[in-house]
């Protein structure tokens, strides 16, 4: 048990339906991430939230994905997600320094962000900053250069990405792997 009183499980204990759908990608990290462990011990509730997942992701390009993942990760200090997608990112093809200036580190060069990832970036800041309150006119600037199908997918994510950066903060989730960086 660890320290936060809630079992991890292995993967062998989560739901059949579950365990099928997530092999795939422990086969293809190496590692069964301590997110599925704690909250497999929902039956169906993983299962649903990885449908509901694919139905927001669906109209975002790989791109767009990964810049609302990594910007709301460190926006909200969660590390555990944000490593994820940098090491996503990479194998999706993006660079360091894409990487970097998606995250907004410190120097780097955000004209590596084309002005679709840099209304998502701007966005998803503005959500996260606000909890949503006041932050239309950064909904209207994502939809003149977005269009409105992706910027409600955006929002969706954005709101995603926010409740998985909360969750693995609470729990102080780690990952057996090193960022990019």
């Amino acid at each position: 048990m660890s320290a936060d009183g809630l079992k991890r499980l292995s993967l062998e204990e989560v739901e059949p339906v579950l365990r099928t759908e997530l092999e795939p990608t422990v086969a293809r990290l190496g590692y069964f991430g301590e997110f599925f462990q704690v909250f497999g011990a929902v039956p169906g509730a993983v299962t649903a939230f990885m449908a509901y997942t694919k139905a927001v992701k669906a109209p975002l390009a790989d791109n767009e994905n990964e810049v609302l993942a990594l910007t709301v990760c460190t926006a909200l200090d969660d590390s555990y997600e944000r490593i994820q997608h940098e090491r996503l990112s990479i194998r999706l093809g993006f660079d360091t320094d894409w990487i970097a200036a998606a995250e907004g580190r410190t120097g780097a060069n955000m004209a590596m962000l084309s002005a679709e990832e840099t209304a998502l970036r701007e966005l998803a800041l503005a959500v996260i900053a606000t909890h949503g309150k006041g932050c239309q006119a950064a909904v209207a600037a994502a939809t003149s250069v977005l269009g409105a199908q992706k910027t409600t997918a955006a929002l969706l994510q954005i709101t995603r990405f926010m409740s998985i950066a909360t969750l693995c903060n609470a729990l102080e989730l780690s990952l057996p792997v090193p960022s990019v960086f």
